[in-house]
C-alpha cells in the first residue's frame, strides 16, 4: 500500500483534529470521573450534649420574625463608643488588614446614621421560619410566587450563601425569580419557589455545639430541610461556601 503524502495545511488540520479529539476525550474522562463521585447521606447530631435515642426531634416549622430592642441598640452604641483604635501604618491603605482610619468612618455611620428599625422592616419583608434539624435550629426564608400560576407548579430553588454573607444577599433577586412575568423577564413556565437557609452558625441559625461540622454535614441538613418542606426534587444554587455545600448536596442525591 502506498503511503499518502499531505501538504502543510492538511498536516496542520490533521494535527489540530488529533489535539481536539484528545482534548475532548480528556474532558469526557474528567467529567465522567467527576460524575462518579457520590456521597452517602449519613446522619449527625450537632445539638448540645449527647443525643438520646429515645428523644424524637421536633420536625415542626415555626414562623420567625427578626426583632431588635432599644436596649440592644443602646448596648451596641455603648460598645462602639468604647472602642479603641490602633493607628494604621503610614501609606499602608488596606494592605495590612482593614484600615483603622476608614473603620472609624464606618463605625460613625453605624453609630449615628444607620436606621435599625428600617432595616428590621426590610429583613421581615419575606417570611422567615425556623426548624430543628440534627439538634440545632435552622433558620430560612421561604418565598412563594405571588401570582396565580394557572395550574403550573413553581420550581423549588434552594439558594445558599457563603462567607462573609447571609440570606440577605438574595433579597434583590427573589422578586425576579418568584415573579418574572411582573418584571418582564420570562413567561410563567420559569417561576421559582425560593428557599434561602442560613448556614448553621450564620445569621439566625444556631451554631453547632459539637466538633467536626463541615460542608457535608450542612448539605445533609439542607436536604432534610427541603424534604421537611415536602420537596423531593429541587434546584440548587450557591456561591463561596454555598457552592461547596450545594455540590455536596448534588453528590448525595445525584439522580
Amino acid at each position: 500500500m502506498e503511503g499518502r503524502s499531505y501538504d502543510l495545511p492538511q498536516r496542520n488540520m490533521i494535527a489540530a483534529s488529533c489535539v481536539l479529539g484528545g482534548g475532548g476525550l480528556l474532558v469526557y474522562w474528567l467529567l465522567s470521573r467527576h460524575r462518579m463521585k457520590t456521597l452517602e447521606m449519613g446522619d449527625g447530631w450537632w445539638g448540645s450534649g449527647v443525643r438520646s435515642p429515645r428523644d424524637k426531634e421536633d420536625e415542626g416549622i415555626r414562623p420567625f420574625q427578626v426583632k431588635t430592642s432599644e436596649k440592644e441598640i443602646q448596648d451596641l452604641y455603648q460598645r462602639l463608643d468604647q472602642a479603641r483604635y490602633t493607628p494604621p501604618l503610614e501609606g499602608s491603605a488596606f494592605n495590612y488588614g482593614f484600615n483603622s482610619n476608614y473603620l472609624q468612618r464606618v463605625i460613625s455611620y453605624w453609630r449615628n446614621q444607620f436606621d435599625w428599625q428600617k432595616q428590621v422592616k426590610i429583613l421581615n419583608q419575606y417570611p422567615h421560619y425556623k426548624t430543628t434539624i440534627e439538634g440545632i435550629e435552622v433558620h430560612f426564608i421561604h418565598v412563594k410566587p405571588s401570582r396565580n400560576l394557572r395550574g403550573l407548579a413553581a420550581k423549588p430553588l434552594l439558594m445558599v450563601h457563603g462567607w462573609p454573607g447571609s440570606f440577605y444577599e438574595f433579597y434583590k433577586i427573589i422578586p425576579l425569580l418568584t415573579d418574572p412575568v411582573g418584571h418582564r423577564l420570562s413567561d410563567e413556565d420559569m417561576v421559582f419557589e425560593v428557599i434561602c437557609p442560613s448556614i448553621p452558625g450564620y445569621g439566625f441559625s444556631e451554631a453547632p455545639h459539637q466538633q467536626g461540622f463541615n460542608t457535608i454535614a450542612c448539605a445533609r441538613i439542607f436536604h432534610k430541610l427541603m424534604q421537611r418542606l415536602g420537596f423531593h426534587e429541587y434546584y440548587l444554587q450557591g456561591g463561596d461556601w454555598g457552592s461547596q455545600i450545594t455540590t455536596n448536596m448534588a453528590q448525595m442525591l445525584p439522580k
